[in-house]
């Protein structure tokens, strides 16, 4: 294999790693998202109540 190959694969795996990390870090974000409303809405019921 050339140099050039090398990089190439290189460049893809990188790519691939920073891909895969900021979907997964989207799917956190989201996930948090769901549980913040739901605590707000948790919240605003509770003070209703008082």
């Amino acid at each position: 294999m050339e140099h050039s190959t090398y990089l190439i694969i290189a460049y893809m795996a990188i790519w691939s790693g920073l891909s895969a990390y900021l979907f997964w870090l989207s799917g956190r974000q989201r996930q948090t998202a769901r549980r913040l409303e739901i605590l707000s809405n948790q919240l605003k019921r509770q003070e209703n109540r008082s």
